[in-house]
This record gives C-alpha cells, sequence and structure tokens, in this order.
C-alpha cells in the first residue's frame, strides 16, 4: 500500500502571499524606474532646456547644461542652443542644409540680378530663450532658423542691394554694402530675440551678359594698366640715361681739371726750380764746373791760324784762392 504526503491547503497559502508581495513590489520598481526615466533628462554643453508647464500654459524654468527633473505628466522640454549657430547659403550642392542652389539672390537699381554665397552667424542670450520660445510657440531651433534667419537675411541683403549698383556692390563698395546689411539684419534679429554675430560674404554669381561686361572692363584696364607701366619704365630708363650722360660729363670735366691742375702743379714745380737752379749758378760755380770738365789741353784748331782766347789765370788764381 502507498501512502501520500497531501499538504493541506492552508500550507500553500503563504507562498502564494509572497509570490504576489514580490510581483506587486517589481512592479512597483520599474515604474518608480520609469519615471525616474522619463523625469530625468540630460542639458548637453551649449543648449539650455526650456521647461514648459503644459497644465499652465507657460515656461518655468530654463534649465542650464546637466541634469534636471521634470514632471513627464505635466512639463515638457525643449532644447535651445545658445552657442554660435552658422547658417551657410551657397550656390554649391556640397555645402549649407539645403540641396541645390540655395545662394541668395538680390537685384541692383540697374535691375540686374546677382546670386551670393554667404554664410550668417547668430546665437540665443540666454536670458532670452524663454522668450524665443513663447514667441515661436515651442517651435524647435531649425524651424527659427528657417523662418527667421534665412528669410531675413536674404530680404535684407536685396533690399540695400537695390541702392547700390552691380559694379559697386561687386567691388569697391563690398564691404559697405555688407556692413548696410548687417544693421537691418541685427535689428531683425534683435526684435525677435536672436543675437547677431557676423554676416561674411564669401562671393558673387553674375549672369553671363554682366560676366562678360566685368571681363571686357578687366581687359581694357590691364591694358592700361600695361601701358601706364611701360611709359614709366621709358620715364625712368630716360631719367636713368640722363643720370649717366650727367655723371659722364661730370667724369671728364673733372679729368679735365685734374690734368691742368696737374700741368699747372708741374710747371709752377718746373719754374721753381728753374728759379732755384738760377739763383746756385754764380760766376764762380760755373768756372768751377769749367775747371772741373778741362783736360788741361787747349784747344787745336786747324786752318785759319786763329788761336782761342782762354783767361786761363782767372781760372788758376780762382782755384788757388780755394784752396
Amino acid at each position: 500500500m502507498t501512502v501520500r504526503n497531501v499538504t493541506p491547503p492552508q500550507m500553500q497559502m503563504p507562498n502564494l502571499k509572497t509570490t504576489f508581495a514580490l510581483g506587486i513590489g517589481a512592479l512597483l520598481a520599474l515604474l518608480v524606474l520609469a519615471m525616474t526615466f522619463a523625469s530625468w533628462r540630460t542639458i548637453q554643453p551649449g543648449q539650455v532646456g526650456i521647461v514648459f508647464d503644459k497644465a499652465r500654459s507657460q515656461v518655468t524654468n530654463t534649465a542650464k547644461p546637466g541634469w534636471t527633473f521634470i514632471n513627464p505628466f505635466t512639463e515638457s522640454i525643449t532644447d535651445y542652443p545658445v552657442s554660435l549657430q552658422t547658417l551657410t547659403m551657397v550656390q554649391n550642392n556640397s555645402e549649407g542644409k539645403v540641396t541645390g542652389d540655395d545662394s541668395v539672390k538680390v537685384g541692383t537699381k540697374e535691375g540686374q540680378s546677382m546670386n551670393a554665397d554667404v554664410s550668417v552667424q547668430y546665437s540665443i542670450p540666454i536670458e532670452q530663450a524663454s522668450q524665443l520660445y513663447t514667441i515661436w510657440a515651442g517651435a524647435p531651433i531649425g524651424t527659427i532658423e528657417d523662418n527667421l534667419v534665412r528669410q531675413v537675411t536674404r530680404a535684407a541683403m536685396n533690399d540695400v542691394a537695390s541702392k547700390y549698383g552691380w559694379e559697386d556692390i561687386y567691388g569697391a563698395q563690398r564691404t559697405q554694402y555688407i556692413a548696410d546689411v548687417s544693421v537691418i539684419i541685427r535689428d531683425r534679429f534683435a526684435a525677435k530675440n536672436v543675437k547677431f554675430e557676423a554676416l561674411n560674404l564669401r562671393g558673387w554669381h553674375l549672369p553671363d551678359n554682366l560676366q562678360k561686361a566685368l571681363d571686357t572692363k578687366i581687359t581694357a584696364q590691364q591694358a592700361a594698366e600695361q601701358q601706364t607701366f611701360q611709359l614709366q619704365q621709358a620715364k625712368t630708363k630716360a631719367e636713368q640715361d640722363q643720370v649717366q650722360a650727367t655723371g659722364q660729363a661730370n667724369a671728364v670735366i673733372a679729368q679735365a681739371q685734374g690734368e691742368a691742375k696737374s700741368t699747372t702743379v708741374r710747371a709752377q714745380a718746373q719754374a721753381e726750380a728753374n728759379k732755384l737752379l738760377s739763383q746756385s749758378l754764380t760766376p764762380d760755380l760755373i768756372r768751377y764746373q769749367q775747371l772741373q770738365r778741362w783736360d788741361g789741353k787747349l784747344p787745336v784748331f786747324n786752318g785759319g791760324g786763329a788761336t782761342p782766347l782762354i783767361d786761363a789765370s782767372s781760372i788758376i788764381s780762382g782755384t788757388t784762392a780755394r784752396r
């Protein structure tokens, strides 16, 4: 006979209660964890979080970068960047946020159309982020950029361009044009709680007719500049030749003057020497020199029977006296 152990019903009740309690506890823990994750937000550096109370339909807080908690049932949070932002509008497909030609088209006072590659920089002041959220009804920054930054920049550039000639904003008055446009953008941005930082006009794209006219003008200017350069070179060469000729003439004059002075000096020296020589030639010196050169023989003459007369006594007496 087999004996079975049968557990009374009252012995199974504690195990069921324990399991139920554990299940309830686990469920509550999951709910708490889910509520924590739903309430926990991380605000990245360079951004602020705009906390909006849906029950009261108003902004209640501007959260700075870091961790923050909200009521997920009554509150929402929208991140806005407060760091420097750049919107690029160019013709090149590889740049900017828009596919295709996104350059800014403007019309000049002559009615000519031009396209500009530009980039505009802006930022959102932290203290004005909540007002910006309210004005734009909580729209994300992308919507604000498209409807404010993009549209205001395009409108301002076109408005100002209508006061300039196309050659002016393309060349000599480009800087002034950018300054005038920047003033308008700054004021319009400020009215919408956005801070204008800078406008960079990277280049112009001209239609074919304007490009051809510009090329022709540049070619003419280059030819004129080349002629001016050649004339300047000729003038410089003429001046150099004149300086060289003057230098050579001065050199010849200087040489002639030097030679003349040298001749004068030599003549003066010779005259002085002759003077000294004439002063040193006394009769006694002459007689002495004659005696020194006399070989003691009287001159012999053939023919005529003439005998030269020499005053030998004076010579001999002079010599004897010196001894």
